[in-house]
């Protein structure tokens, strides 16, 4: 095993051991724990997908350094980690009054942008999904949508997209590609959604 080999697994380490410490502070209902090592866990995912791109396919017969050899110059590269790590740190999650707000990174123009949903968006997409997901089933994004608030009016959808996006990197729900969202701890659900709440850094 070469240092590469060696330095990619020591990252895909790290970061099994930052979803589980995800996965602790989630339980222990501190949410802002959550939201901060999330981000250093996608980060380091981020990592090892862009430097170590052969990491997961390279066979014996192809070896690593000869791999990395036909990269090419090495500055490319490095800029493509500095993007990968730049782009891991979103989204970031914040309120403002009874305003969640995701900061995320466009790739395109290369600056951060904001969406925005208000808290009673956010209770009724967890309502919507307790109600629908009790049993543990998977829901997919059809079955949610529409959800209504409270006067019966449809929330935009990309306020739903919001609130999902917040309680996947929260663990509160968990995502199973493009098959759907599920609760993990079901009895703990609606008690996250205000604790979390509560400990979501103001913006």
């Amino acid at each position: 095993m070469d240092i590469s080999e060696r330095a990619a697994q020591i990252l895909r380490r790290a970061e099994a051991e930052l979803r589980g410490l995800v996965s602790d502070a989630a339980k222990s209902g501190d949410y802002a724990v959550v939201v901060q090592v999330a981000s250093y866990a996608r980060t380091v995912n981020e990592l090892v997908r862009t430097a170590f791109p052969h990491e997961r396919v390279a066979h014996p017969e192809a070896p690593v350094a000869r791999t990395i050899k036909k990269t090419g110059n090495a500055a490319p590269r490095r800029r493509r980690i500095t993007q990968s790590v730049t782009h891991a740190m979103y989204p970031r999650f914040f309120r403002r009054g009874d305003q969640l707000i995701r900061v995320a990174w466009s790739r395109r123009v290369k600056k951060e942008y904001q969406h925005r949903a208000p808290y009673a968006a956010l209770k009724s997409l967890a309502a919507a999904l307790h109600e629908k997901g009790a049993d543990g089933r998977l829901l997919s994004t059809d079955q949610l949508l529409p959800i209504h608030d409270s006067d019966g009016t449809a929330i935009p959808s990309y306020q739903v997209y919001v609130g999902l996006a917040l309680l996947k990197q929260t663990g509160l729900i968990d995502q199973h590609g493009r098959q759907g969202y599920s609760i993990p701890r079901i009895a703990e659900f609606k008690n996250g959604i205000e604790a979390m709440w509560r400990t979501l850094p103001a913006q």
